[in-house]
C-alpha cells in the first residue's frame, strides 16, 4: 500500500502560547456568561419581538374582521406571512371555535390547546369588542433554533467571542514574539560558541529537567527538520525522529535517567527516522549539567552517528559470509578432488597409491605399538566368465556389488582397496586371529547372499569370493611382504575350490579358516 508523506506544519512557541491564552480567555468569557449572563438572552429577545409583532397584527386584524367581507382580511394575513420570514401560519378563530380565516398550514403548526398559554412558537392574541371577546388571532412562528449558519454567526454572543478570539490571538502573538526574543536561551549564546556547537559532526541537544529543548546544533536540527527557533521549547520525546524509538515512560529516557541520577548515561542504539525516511543509527551519550551547589539544571545529549559504521559492518559481515561460503565451497571441491585422487571411480574403494600411503603408516604404528595387524586379499571367483557371458556392464555391476558388501562388513578404521581388476585388499587393525577369520567369513557369506538373485535384472547366478589372510609378525620387514603372504593364502583358497577363507602360516602351507 503506498505511503503518503503529509507536509509538516511548523508552529512557533509564540503561536502555541497565543492559542492557549485565547482558548483560556474564551473559556473565561463563557463561564462568566453562564454565571452572570453578561450576554443578552436570545430567547427573551425573540419572545419580546414576537409579542410586539403579534400585537400589531392583532390590532390590524381586529379592524378588518369587523367588516363582513373576508377578502381584505385574507389579503392582510397573506401579506403578514410572506412579509415576515419567522411566521409560518396565521388564523382568526371565533369564540365558537370556528376559523374565520387562515393562511398557511395552520392546523399542523398550531399545537397548543385552548386552555394553554402562548409559547415561543404559538402566540394567541384575544380580539375584544365593547360587548366582550369575540375571537383570537393565532400566529405560528418557525422554531427558534431553525436558523442558518450565517444567522448563527450574526448573534451578538458569537460575534463578540469571534472578535475577542481573533484580536486576542493577533495581540498575544505580537507581544509574545517580542517577549520570547528576550527569554530565548539561545539568544544569549555568543556566535562563536554557536558556530563551534554547530561544527560538531554528531547531533547535540541541551534539554532542561522537563525534557524541553534549550539548544540544538545544526546536525540535530537537520535530523529533526526544524529551524533553530522552532525547535526551542519543544519536548524532545515529541519530535518525529524519536517516535517509537524511546521507552514509553518519560523517566526511562536516557537523558532523564542521567539527570535523575546525576551521572553520565549511555543509552542503547536508536534508529532515528531522518529526512525522507532515512534511518539514522545513533547511540545517545547523556551528561547532566550541574550548578554550583550540585543541582541539576539540564542535560547535554550527543548522538554519535553510527550509520556509516553500521553500513561498513554490514558490508564486512556480508563479505565474511561470502568468504565463508567460498571456503566451504573450496573445501567441498577439495574433498571431491581428494576423492578423485584417492578413490577408484567404479567402486569407491581406495586406489593403490592412497592405500599404500595409509597402509605404510598403519604398518609403522603396529610395529611400534605391538598391536595386531591383518591383511586380507580377496577377488571374485570366475570373474572373467561374467564379462564373457553378460558383457562388461554386468562385470562392472559385479565389482560394485562386491565392493558394497565389503564396505558394509568393515569398520570405519579398516582400509579397503581395489588392488587391481577383480582383486581387493583389506587391512584390519586391532583384531585377533579369530576376529580376522570371523570378518573374512562374514564378508564371504555376505557377498554370496547379496548377489544370489542376480544383478540389474540379469540372472548372473551367485557371485562368490575367495579370501586369503596374513598377520603382521616381527619377521615381516615391509607392507609388501604381508600383502604377498595374504596373496599366497588367496592362491591356496583358489586351489582349494574357491569361495573359502585361508590363513597364511609360517609352515608354508596356508590353513583353512
Amino acid at each position: 500500500m503506498p505511503k503518503f508523506n503529509l507536509p509538516s506544519i511548523s508552529v512557533t512557541p509564540a503561536i502555541r502560547v497565543s492559542i492557549g491564552l485565547v482558548s483560556l480567555l474564551v473559556g473565561i468569557m463563557l463561564a462568566l456568561d453562564l454565571m452572570f449572563t453578561i450576554f443578552p438572552d436570545q430567547s427573551a429577545l425573540l419572545r419580546e419581538e414576537r409579542e410586539r409583532t403579534s400585537q400589531n397584527l392583532a390590532v390590524q386584524i381586529a379592524v378588518l374582521a369587523r367588516a363582513d367581507n373576508v377578502k381584505p382580511l385574507l389579503k392582510k394575513l397573506h401579506a403578514a406571512v410572506t412579509g415576515d420570514a419567522g411566521i409560518s401560519s396565521i388564523a382568526v378563530r371565533l369564540v365558537s371555535g370556528e376559523i374565520l380565516a387562515e393562511v398557511g398550514n395552520h392546523p399542523q403548526n398550531w399545537v397548543i390547546a385552548e386552555s394553554e398559554r402562548s409559547s415561543l412558537e404559538n402566540v394567541r392574541v384575544p380580539l375584544l369588542t365593547d360587548s366582550g371577546k369575540w375571537g383570537d388571532v393565532e400566529i405560528s412562528f418557525h422554531p427558534a433554533g431553525s436558523f442558518s449558519l450565517i444567522e448563527w454567526f450574526r448573534q451578538p454572543k458569537v460575534l463578540v467571542i469571534l472578535l475577542l478570539a481573533v484580536s486576542g490571538f493577533v495581540l498575544f502573538s505580537l507581544y509574545l514574539r517580542r517577549v520570547l526574543e528576550h527569554l530565548d536561551p539561545s539568544s544569549v549564546v555568543p556566535d562563536r560558541v554557536r558556530q563551534a556547537f554547530d561544527s560538531f559532526a554528531q547531533g547535540v541537544m541541551i534539554v532542561d529537567p522537563q525534557s524541553r529543548i534549550l539548544l540544538a546544533n545544526e546536525t540535530f536540527r537537520g535530523w529533526a527538520e526544524f529551524g533553530d527557533k522552532n525547535l526551542i521549547g519543544r519536548r524532545a520525546e515529541d519530535l518525529r525522529i524519536f517516535k517509537d524509538v524511546l521507552p514509553s515512560e518519560t523517566k526511562d529516557h536516557p537523558w532523564m535517567v542521567a539527570m535523575a541520577e546525576s551521572r553520565q548515561e549511555n543509552g542503547e542504539q536508536l534508529e532515528l527516522i531522518g529526512v525522507a525516511g532515512a534511518v539514522i543509527k545513533t547511540v545517545p551519550s547523556c551528561a547532566p549539567i550541574l550548578d554550583g551547589r550540585g543541582g541539576v539544571r539540564g542535560c547535554i545529549v550527543s548522538f554519535n552517528d553510527l550509520t556509516e559504521l553500521d553500513k561498513k559492518n554490514t558490508e564486512l559481515t556480508a563479505a565474511m559470509r561470502e568468504l565463508q561460503e567460498s571456503r566451504v565451497q573450496i573445501e567441498t571441491q577439495n574433498e571431491e578432488l581428494r576423492k578423485l585422487a584417492t578413490r577408484d571411480p567404479l567402486t569407491g574403494c581406495l586406489n593403490r597409491r592412497a592405500f599404500h600411503e595409509l597402509a605404510d603408516k598403519l604398518f609403522e604404528e603396529s610395529n611400534a605399538s605391538g598391536k595386531p595387524l591383518w591383511c586380507i586379499m580377496t577377488d571374485v571367483d570366475h570373474f572373467k566368465s561374467f564379462n564373457d557371458r553378460f558383457g562388461h556392464a554386468i562385470g562392472d555391476a559385479v565389482l560394485q556389488a562386491v565392493s558394497r558388501c565389503l564396505f558394509s562388513g568393515l569398520r570405519d578404521k579398516d582400509l579397503l582397496c581395489r588392488y587391481g581388476g577383480e582383486e581387493f585388499c583389506i587391512v584390519l587393525q586391532d583384531v585377533t586371529l579369530e576376529g580376522a577369520q570371523q570378518i573374512a567369513e562374514r564378508l564371504r557369506t555376505g557377498v554370496a547372499a547379496k548377489t544370489e538373485k542376480g544383478l540389474r535384472g540379469v540372472d548372473t547366478g551367485k557371485v562368490t569370493c575367495s579370501f586369503g589372510l596374513a598377520e603382521l609378525t616381527p619377521d615381516v620387514k615391509n607392507p609388501a611382504e604381508i600383502m604377498d603372504r595374504a596373496d599366497k593364502a588367496l592362491y591356496v583358497a583358489k586351489e582349494s575350490g574357491r569361495d573359502c577363507v585361508k590363513v597364511w602360516r609360517p609352515e608354508r602351507q596356508p590353513v583353512s579358516a
